[in-house]
C-alpha cells in the first residue's frame, strides 16, 4: 500500500480506490461549510492506528494536511482502513471484522482541532478533556471482541456508541462512489442552495400558505361535486334526521330505562324486602331504631358517672338518624313500587327503538346524538354551499397573492445568495487543483 501527500488545500480528504470504485472521506463536512463562509475552523486526522481486523494484523497511519492519497491493488486492505474510520465516527460494528483465529481488535484514531465550539461543548459537557492549547486533541478508540461486547474511549474515558455517534458527524464523512448523483438531483440542488442562502424560515411560510390552498381547492372540489349526487345526499341525511329527532333521545336515558324494567320485572320481590326491612328497622316491636334509642339512654346516663362514654354519646345519636332515615326511605319506595304490565311494555317499545338506532349509528346513544349533530352540520353545509364557495374562491384569491409574494422574494434571495455560492464553490475547487472548474447555478422559468 502506497501512501502520498500533495500539497495540502484548506481542509483535509483522503481518497482510496477500491475494487468496487473509489471511496473519499473528508475531515469534515462542517470544515467545508464553515471555509465556504471564509472560517478559520480545522479538524484533521492525525493518525489511524488498526489491529487485528480482517486481514490487518496490525496498521499505523500518520497523515498530514491536505489531500492524501492511499493507493494499493484489490484486495490489499483498503476498504478496511475506510470501515475502520467508519467505527471511529459512531457506526455499528460487528464481530465478523475481528481477525480470524482473535478474540478482540483494537481500532484507534487521533484528530486534531481548533475551533469546533459546539464539539467543544458536547466533549465539556461529558467532562472529556482536550487540552488548553489553540490546538485541541481528540483520541477516539474502540474495542471489538468476539463475544459481541464493545468498548469506546474518547480520550481514555468510556462513552456510548451513542455519543460516538453524536459526535462523529464533526469528525469525518465518507463517500462512496456514486454517492455524489444525489447532487443530479433537482430537489437536492435546491436543498443545498437553500441552506447557503439561510432561507429555510421562507420556505416553510411558503409550504404552509401551499398546503392552505390545497386544502381550499379540495374543499371546493367537494362542494362542486355532480347534483345528483349532492341530492341523493341530501335526502339520505334529512331521512336520517328525522329518524334520530323523532326519538327525542337524552344521553343516559336508556340506561335509567333499563334500572326502572329490572325493578317492574322484580316488583314482588322489592316489595317483600322494602316491608320486611322497614319493619325490622322501624316498625316492629323490638325494631332495631327503637332497641338503639334504648342503648343510647342507657349510654348517656353511664356518662354521668364517667367521662369517657360522652364521646359515644353523639356517634350513637347519628347512628339512629341515620337508621330512621333508611326506615323512612325503605317506606317510601315500598309504597312506589308497583308491578305495571302497560308500562313495562311502553319501556320494552322503548328500548327496541334506542336499540335499533344505536345499531344503525352508534354503540351509545352519546354516538347517536352525535351522528345527529354532524348530519345537521353536513346538511347545512350543501344547503349554503354557494355562500360557503364564495368565502372559499375569496380566500384563495387572497392566499394565492400572499403565496405569490412570498415565492417571488424568495426567488430573489435564491438569485442573490447564488452569485456568492458560485464565486466561492469556484474558489474552493482551485484549492484541489481544478483552477480552470466552472460552476454555475441556473434558474429554469417554469412559466
Amino acid at each position: 500500500m502506497i501512501s502520498r501527500q500533495i500539497t495540502p488545500p484548506t481542509i483535509q480528504k483522503f481518497i482510496i480506490p477500491t475494487e468496487k470504485g473509489s471511496k473519499s472521506f473528508v475531515s469534515h463536512e462542517v470544515g467545508i461549510k464553515c471555509m465556504l463562509h471564509g472560517s478559520l475552523i480545522h479538524l484533521m486526522l492525525s493518525l489511524l492506528k488498526i489491529k487485528n481486523i480482517a486481514l490487518i494484523d496490525e496498521l499505523s497511519l500518520e497523515f498530514g494536511a491536505g489531500l492524501n492519497l492511499l493507493t494499493g491493488e484489490t484486495g490489499s486492505g483498503k476498504s478496511i482502513i475506510v470501515d475502520s474510520l467508519g467505527a471511529l465516527t459512531g457506526e455499528r460494528v460487528s464481530s465478523d471484522l475481528i481477525k480470524d483465529g482473535e478474540a478482540s481488535s483494537l481500532i484507534e484514531g487521533q484528530f486534531l482541532f481548533d475551533g469546533l465550539p459546539e464539539l467543544k461543548v458536547l466533549l465539556d459537557e461529558s467532562g472529556i478533556e482536550t487540552g488548553r492549547g489553540r490546538e485541541l486533541e481528540l483520541i477516539v478508540r474502540r474495542e471489538i471482541s468476539s463475544g459481541g461486547r464493545n468498548r469506546v474511549f474518547i480520550n481514555n474515558q468510556l462513552v456510548t456508541q451513542a455519543f460516538l455517534k453524536k459526535i462523529g458527524i464533526f469528525l469525518a464523512d465518507i463517500h462512496g462512489q456514486g454517492e455524489q448523483t444525489t447532487l443530479l438531483k433537482p430537489a437536492n440542488q435546491l436543498e443545498i442552495l437553500d441552506q447557503y442562502a439561510g432561507v429555510e424560515a421562507e420556505r416553510r411560510e411558503i409550504a404552509v400558505k401551499y398546503e392552505a390552498m390545497r386544502q381550499i381547492r379540495s374543499e371546493l372540489e367537494a362542494l362542486n361535486e355532480d347534483e345528483a349526487q349532492k341530492l341523493q345526499l341530501i335526502d339520505i341525511l334529512k331521512f336520517q334526521i328525522n329518524e334520530i329527532s323523532a326519538l327525542n333521545l337524552e344521553t343516559g336515558e336508556d340506561e335509567l330505562l333499563e334500572e326502572e324494567k329490572k325493578r317492574l320485572n322484580n316488583a314482588e320481590k322489592l316489595s317483600t324486602l322494602t316491608r320486611e326491612s322497614y319493619a325490622l328497622l322501624y316498625d316492629n316491636e323490638d325494631a332495631v331504631t327503637a332497641d338503639l334509642e334504648r342503648v343510647a339512654r342507657r349510654i348517656s346516663e353511664l356518662s354521668e358517672y364517667d367521662s369517657k362514654f360522652d364521646e359515644y354519646t353523639e356517634g350513637l345519636e347519628s347512628a339512629r338518624a341515620v337508621l330512621e332515615d333508611l326506615a323512612y326511605t325503605l317506606r317510601d319506595f315500598g309504597a312506589s313500587v308497583e308491578y305495571s304490565p302497560a308500562r313495562l311494555e311502553e319501556i320494552e317499545n322503548r328500548l327496541a327503538e334506542i336499540s335499533r338506532v344505536k345499531r344503525k349509528y352508534g354503540g351509545s346513544v352519546e354516538m347517536v346524538l352525535g351522528h345527529l349533530t354532524d348530519s345537521k352540520q353536513r346538511l347545512e353545509n350543501i344547503e349554503t354551499a354557494g355562500i360557503r364557495e364564495k368565502e372559499l374562491q375569496e380566500r384563495l384569491v387572497k392566499l394565492r397573492q400572499e403565496y405569490t409574494s412570498a415565492a417571488e422574494d424568495l426567488h430573489d434571495k435564491r438569485v442573490e445568495a447564488a452569485k456568492d455560492f458560485k464565486q466561492e464553490v469556484e474558489k474552493n475547487l482551485e484549492g484541489v487543483a481544478l483552477e480552470n472548474a466552472k460552476f454555475d447555478v441556473v434558474f429554469a422559468d417554469r412559466n
